[in-house]
């Protein structure tokens, strides 16, 4: 009786466990991977800049400016923070 027991649980250990142990699928990895480069390409197409144009800015970073280790300064933040607003200001002025 205890062999019995000891063989269906460890029967359905495997069977749960045997999902988990099977490989990737592939196929829909290379599908997904070609989709995203389709898509890749087509995108640039569709809206390039200067076909409508549409004027890029990068966003906004700005690195860690306190503490002992310090990126940067306030200072260069400030500049940072000021010729980002200096280009989207440019840029709505082109877009208008």
């Amino acid at each position: 009786m205890k062999n019995l027991i000891i063989t269906l649980i460890s029967s359905i250990v495997l069977s749960a466990a045997g999902p988990a142990l099977a490989g990737p699928d592939w196929q829909i990895i290379e599908k997904a991977r070609k989709d995203k480069q389709a898509a890749a390409l087509a995108a640039p197409r569709a809206s390039s800049p200067g076909a409508q144009g549409e004027c890029r800015v990068d966003p906004l970073m700005l690195h860690l400016d306190h503490g002992p280790r310090a990126d940067t300064s306030p200072y260069i933040n400030k500049l940072r923070k000021e010729r980002h607003e200096a280009q989207l200001k440019a840029c709505a002025a082109k877009a208008t």
